[in-house]
């Protein structure tokens, strides 16, 4: 059986599943957004925690680990929560710690408050992404929903950060992250539209409804190590730029345009022939990533820093869609779906707190190659995890 990168025809496999409807889409993709706003704008986020506190590259790194970090735990918690608790409630509770945490960052000071407060609104966006990633593998051809997603998501980043400059001008870091948390306030009162998949749910520990263990850890292992690289990356690019004398509104603008790139990489993604699988598309996304670690080293230039920026967002953000898809058929329940989200949180999270490990020497060249071995071994993985699933299932 051809192993294809839509995944409609399998979506009706398993009976009883509720499909996603419109509505519940669009609630899925706007709470998974306000979940993953962090990971959507690292670079930016950290340089609106550097202005309001002084920390230095190994502090925001370790900062950025403890907010990611605590979502991917209760991201790793939600997957065990789908069919237990309603997710409308579960949801509802997650959009409350995020604001709640927003408003404890524009409050903190010091380094340890600074922390909590970023654990609180941590665990708020891990539970929000949780179930929203669930939602989503419900779609009927998850790998468009998540690529919907994604869209949205790198436009909504890509003016941000575009416009970032300008408002750390215009107003104080604490008012941007009251704004912040204002913002999550329609979106809760959305909530109502979210689908409410415990009616249907198996339990996780049940017998009932398929796993595919082999794929899942493969596929599960391939992501972590995607978004550890990546995370890594993405994190540091802005710290990268400004130690060459970048310009801020150079940086600024390679940002946002990077962003825009993930846009595109991930609306290719969607629109992929089925016949064309998912293996080359993985392969040519880990080269043009590798490519742009490289463009790091060394000195680095305005041109040569948009670029890499680019390259980075757009490999990124075209894979996404793909790993997701391959996890969605681990369990057409969404349940692996939800666990990629804990896993690729926590290599988001990871990525920057070890890359912080080696700066001590002031050079960013260690973290730069080790990534580049990092991303290798994720798309080895994957690419062997997809072909041992082709000659395991019968054609």
């Amino acid at each position: 059986m051809e192993f294809n990168t839509a995944i409609e025809g399998m979506a009706q496999a398993e009976r009883g599943t509720r499909r996603l409807t419109p509505a519940g889409q669009i609630s899925a993709v706007l709470v998974g957004l306000i979940g993953a706003f962090v990971i959507f704008v690292t670079p930016g986020f950290l340089a609106v925690i550097a202005q309001k506190t002084g920390f230095d590259n190994d502090q925001l790194g370790y900062l950025a680990a403890f907010d990611i970090n605590a979502m991917g735990v209760t991201i790793g918690l939600s997957t065990f929560l789908l069919a237990r608790v309603p997710w409308r409630l579960a949801v509802s509770i997650g959009l409350a710690l995020v604001i709640a945490g927003n408003i404890l960052t524009a409050l903190a000071t010091g380094f340890a408050a600074m922390a909590a407060a970023r654990v609180v609104a941590g665990a708020g966006e891990g539970i929000a992404v949780g179930f929203a990633f669930a939602a989503l593998g419900r779609a009927a051809n998850p790998d468009r929903a998540f690529s919907i997603y994604l869209v949205v998501g790198a436009l909504c980043s890509s003016a941000l950060l575009y416009s970032l400059p300008a408002l750390q001008a215009a107003v104080s870091p604490a008012t941007l992250f009251l704004a912040n948390a204002l913002v999550v306030v329609p979106v809760a009162l959305g909530v109502r539209w979210f689908p409410e998949g415990s009616i249907d749910e198996t339990d996780i520990f049940a017998g009932a409804g398929r796993l595919d263990m082999r794929l899942a850890s493969g596929a599960l292992l391939g992501v972590f190590l995607f978004f550890f690289a990546l995370g890594a990356m993405w994190s540091y690019s802005e710290r990268i730029g400004m130690a060459h004398a970048i310009a801020p509104g150079v940086i600024a603008t390679g940002l946002s345009i990077g962003t825009m790139a993930g846009v595109a990489g991930a609306a290719l993604a969607g629109m992929l022939p089925r016949r064309w699988g998912r293996v080359w598309p993985l392969l040519l996304s880990g080269a043009a990533g590798v490519i742009s670690f490289l463009m790091f080293d060394g000195r680095v230039e305005a041109t040569g820093f948009v670029v890499a920026v680019v390259l980075l967002q757009f490999c990124w953000n075209f894979a996404q869609p793909l790993l997701s898809g391959i996890c969605a058929e681990a369990c057409l329940r969404g349940r692996v779906v939800c666990a990629m989200g804990s896993i690729q949180t926590f290599g988001t999270g990871l990525g920057p707190a070890a890359a912080a490990t080696t700066l001590a020497s002031g050079s960013f060249a260690p973290m730069i190659y080790a990534n580049c071995a990092i991303l290798a071994a994720s798309i080895a993985v994957t690419v062997l995890t997809i072909r041992a699933e082709r000659r395991r299932r019968p054609a």
